[in-house]
């Protein structure tokens, strides 16, 4: 059998595969027995009386599932420093990614303070408005990703200070998490004052948690992104 049958006979067999567990999901789909009630009208209705957060999703996310958002700031941590094992001590660590640009870098410093300023205001209002400590984390990063490749060697980045951001970031999120069982019944209790719905300061531990959680991001990508654009490629 040729090469180009071979080919032909995979793809008719993927093809047939996917219909299969495509036909399959969607039996099941329509055959599940939706109630007036779910899951996610429930988590509304207990939302103002448990948090106050205008924003349910940051709701879930602090607190419903705090425990598993630890895990995915843990995940991101150990990512980071299995990459930064691998290529820290490389000798081929230089800016492979800057540019000499003049209008470039007078726009970089003119937009590096706003976009960390709206990083930080992204992380601070997570529970009022869509964002939070991910998406504002990120976006401060990204400031810093503008100031690599518009300076390149000529901006460097303090790793002490961001190791202490980062560091003190995750365990200002287990001290509160344990102060929650100790003040309160559960890991990351809500033991603050929940405030008024819409107020800066209210639902309680979930901005002081999203704040840790934006620094820790923040301070991660910003390692992650400087490793990718100071390791030659020399394969």
């Amino acid at each position: 059998m040729s090469i180009k049958k071979n080919i032909e006979l995979q793809t008719i067999i993927s093809g047939l595969l996917v219909s299969f567990m495509t036909i399959t999901l969607l039996s099941v789909l329509l055959g599940l027995d939706y109630t007036d009630k779910n899951l996610g009208s429930s988590l509304i209705d207990i939302n103002e009386d448990l948090t106050r957060s205008a924003n349910v999703v940051t709701s879930v996310v602090t607190y419903f599932r705090g425990l598993d958002t630890l895990g995915e700031v843990t995940i991101l941590f150990l990512s980071i420093f299995g990459i930064g094992l691998g290529i820290e001590n490389s000798p081929h660590m230089k800016n492979i990614l800057s540019y000499d640009n003049t209008l470039l870098k007078l726009g970089a410093k003119v937009l590096f303070p706003l976009i960390v300023l709206f990083g930080f205001y992204i992380i601070i209002h997570g529970h009022l408005s869509p964002g939070g400590g991910f998406q504002g984390g990120v976006i401060v990063a990204s400031g810093f990703l503008l100031m690599l490749l518009a300076y390149g060697e000529a901006f460097h980045l303090n790793h002490k200070i961001i190791t202490v951001f980062e560091s003190l970031s995750g365990a200002g999120f287990v001290l509160i998490g344990i102060l929650g069982v100790i003040l309160g019944d559960i890991f990351l209790s809500n033991m603050l004052p929940l405030g008024v719905v819409g107020q800066l300061f209210s639902s309680g531990i979930m901005p002081i948690i999203y704040i840790f959680v934006g620094l820790k991001v923040a301070a991660e990508i910003t390692v992650l992104v400087e490793y990718f654009l100071r390791t030659e490629d020399v394969g």
